[in-house]
Formats: structure tokens, C-alpha cells, sequence
């Protein structure tokens, strides 16, 4: 049996099979200290609710991440980590308090029922050129046909991106996701770091302006004409949020038609009895979320789940191993669509809870049912291929045709 110091969050297993990896671990302890990342990692659901809440635990680690930089690596980064440091998510409170509060008001529940109109809308003409292109045969990728580009419209949507830059936009997601997950071994990494920062500044920043002069009813014009934030500080948030808000959605929608499609029966009972649909996102999102792990630092030690929390140290949330954890979850491995309750904590807790979690649940709610409903005999057709993130559980490539 492998040494619960062991325990490595990108090796094959951990990224093809986190679930059943993960659960080795976490059975024996709820939270192990990793050798390999040199760092805790929380696994149980109630240490990680814990966590969520604990004061000792911070996310201000910007400041670190830029002293580790020097040079050519500083230079190409520059442009990217002013965007970085507008995310409210790697501050503490009072800082996060202020660069969350004027976006907290425009992703209320209410204000993102508003856009269910034009979600359905975006839905319903995705899922018939997704069901056309595999009507005729054809072996379509999930992601480059349906969870990718309706989070990136809808996105662009609320915030009043013209149609122009859509295809920049969902393009710009990745590019900039290379920065975000730190994926540093990558040849052209510098080049793709140094655009993806200085893009969105040129774009954003145009339209910002843009909006100042000519308000229009989207979300940067109510930034344009918010006073609680400087020029900088809003282009960050909106970068972490158009990231964040594709991103995150794109993954949530592939699990969730991955889940669907591995249990024809449940498929099924969503298709026929909408009183479900909300209790079967939140069980989407406990099954199979899109967030894997999200990180801490030790700000005064602690204890946790038995373990001695130094400060310094470096402590991943893991939210899926949590969210899985029989202590809290009957049948914690069965996709059961009307569970209740269901404490998952797939969008976090506290005072991070996650700022798009109305607007993910919405595009859930109304987009996952119109797709399967039109395409209910859909089956894998090919090996899914998965990220190699630590945070995310992300499908890059999903093949699927008709069963």
C-alpha cells in the first residue's frame, strides 16, 4: 500500500481517476501532508468545512508568487499578474471585502434569473448545430461543440463584450488559463503569458472606456460608473470573473454530461420530471465538480483533522475528495439526482464562497436539460482526455456520438 505521504495530485491516476484515488487516502486519514507538493491536503468533508471557516488559513499569496519571479519570466508575466492581483479570491478580508463588494450586488440569484432568457436561447441554438453536426455521423467533441462556447456567450452576454470579441474571448480563456494553472513547462509559456495579460488589458481597457462614455445595460457599465474601485482593480475582477464564469461552466457541463450519460435511469428522470432539476445540479456539482483542490496558506498554526498546521505552510482544499466522503454522504459514490440533503461544497464556504455559483447553477439548470432532452442516446466515443491541473477537474476533449 502506497505511504500516505504518497499522495501526488497530478500523477495519472489522480487525473484519469480522482475519485477512486483520492478515497484510498482519505479513508485512512482526512487530512495527510504531501511530499510531493509539500503541502497538506485536506480530504475529509467535515475538516474541509472547517477549513473554509478557519481565520488561520489565508489566500494573500500574490505578494510571494511575484518575489519568486526575476527577469525574462518577471518581464512576460507583468501584465498578467496586475490581473492577478485584482482577484478578489487571493486577498483577505479587508482587501477582499472591497474588491468584492461592487460585484456582489450584480451576481445575486435575482439579477442572474434575469439572464435565463438568454441562456435558453443560446442553449436551445447550440444543442440543434451539436445535434446536426452528430445526426449525420459524425464523432463531435463535447467541449468544442456545447460546454465550451455557451458559457462563453453567456458570459459575454452579461458583461457587454461585443460580438466582435466573442472568439477572442473563448480563445483568451485558454491562453490565459496557462498563467493561471501555472503551466510553466511549456516552451512558449513566457509568449502566451505576455499576451494573454496585455490582450485583455488593450480589449477590456477599450471597452471599459467605452462604456464610460456610452453606459449600456451590461456589467461594465455598472463598473464603469462604480466609484469603491480604480481602473485596475476592475479589469482584474473581470478578468478572474470572464475566466472564472467560462472556465468553471465549461468544466461543471462536460462532468455532468459525463455522469448523465454513465447513468441512462437518471438521464432519464431528468428529462421527465423538471421538479427535479434543481436537487440534480447540486448533485452534479457534489458527484463530479469542476473544483479539485484550492489552496491556503498557514497565516498562525492550527490544528486540523487531528494534524498540526505550522504557519508557512501550504494547505489544498480538496473539494472533491470532501464532497465524496461517505461520513456526510450516503451512497457517497451514486449519482442520486433528488438527494437531500446535500451539503456539498463544491463552490466553496465563508467568505470565498464563490461569486458565480447563480450564474453557473443557472446555465446548468437550463442548458444541461435541452441537450440531453435532444440528445438522449448519447454515448462516449473515445477516450475523454482530462487536464493535468491540481484546482481543476477538467475535460480538454470529450468524444461523443449516438449511441
Amino acid at each position: 500500500m502506497e505511504s500516505l505521504t504518497d499522495l501526488d495530485l497530478l500523477c495519472d491516476e489522480s487525473i484519469r481517476e480522482p475519485h477512486r484515488y483520492l478515497a484510498r487516502f482519505r479513508e485512512r486519514q482526512p487530512v495527510v501532508w504531501s511530499e510531493r507538493h509539500r503541502a497538506w491536503v485536506v480530504l475529509g468533508h467535515p475538516e474541509l468545512d472547517a477549513a473554509f471557516k478557519a481565520p488561520q488559513l489565508s489566500t494573500n499569496r500574490m505578494g510571494a508568487f511575484r518575489s519568486r519571479l526575476s527577469g525574462s519570466r518577471a518581464e512576460a508575466l507583468s501584465s498578467a499578474i496586475e490581473l492577478l492581483e485584482g482577484w478578489m479570491l487571493f486577498h483577505d478580508p479587508p482587501e477582499h471585502t472591497r474588491l468584492r463588494a461592487p460585484f456582489a450586488r450584480q451576481f445575486t440569484p435575482k439579477a442572474m434569473s434575469a439572464l435565463e432568457a438568454d441562456v435558453a436561447a443560446i442553449a436551445d441554438r447550440l444543442a440543434e448545430e451539436y445535434a446536426a453536426r452528430i445526426e449525420s455521423g459524425e464523432t463531435v467533441d463535447l467541449v468544442e461543440g456545447f460546454t465550451h462556447p455557451l458559457p462563453a456567450a453567456v458570459i459575454a452576454r452579461l458583461f457587454g463584450v461585443p460580438d466582435s470579441l466573442t472568439d477572442w474571448l473563448e480563445a483568451w480563456s485558454a491562453r490565459f488559463g496557462v498563467v493561471v494553472f501555472g503551466q510553466t513547462k511549456r516552451p512558449d509559456y513566457e509568449d502566451v503569458a505576455r499576451a494573454a495579460g496585455e490582450e485583455f488589458r488593450e480589449h477590456l481597457g477599450d471597452l471599459l472606456a467605452l462604456r464610460r462614455a456610452d453606459p449600456r445595460d451590461d456589467l461594465v457599465s455598472a463598473l464603469a460608473a462604480s466609484t469603491e474601485l480604480n481602473d485596475a482593480e476592475v479589469l482584474g475582477a473581470c478578468s478572474l470573473l470572464l475566466f472564472a464564469g467560462h472556465d468553471t461552466t465549461t468544466s461543471l457541463m462536460s462532468t455532468a454530461v459525463l455522469a448523465l450519460i454513465a447513468h441512462p435511469h437518471e438521464r432519464d428522470r431528468l428529462i421527465e420530471d423538471p421538479t427535479i432539476r434543481d436537487s440534480a445540479i447540486e448533485e452534479m456539482l457534489r458527484y463530479d465538480g469542476n473544483a479539485k483542490a484550492m489552496m491556503r496558506i498557514v497565516a498562525e498554526p492550527m490544528e486540523l483533522g487531528g494534524q498540526q498546521l505550522a504557519a508557512g505552510d501550504a494547505v489544498f482544499l480538496g473539494i472533491l475528495a470532501a464532497n465524496r466522503d461517505p461520513r456526510v454522504f450516503e451512497r457517497a459514490d451514486e449519482l442520486i439526482l433528488d438527494r437531500r440533503p446535500n451539503p456539498h461544497l463544491a463552490f466553496g464556504h465563508g467568505l470565498h464562497f464563490c461569486l458565480g455559483a447563480a450564474l453557473a447553477r443557472l446555465e446548468l439548470r437550463v442548458a444541461l436539460p435541452r441537450l440531453v432532452k435532444r440528445l438522449p442516446n448519447l454515448r462516449e466515443a473515445g477516450e475523454v482526455q482530462w487536464k493535468p491541473n491540481i484546482s481543476d477537474r477538467a475535460a480538454s476533449h470529450v468524444p461523443l456520438a449516438l449511441g
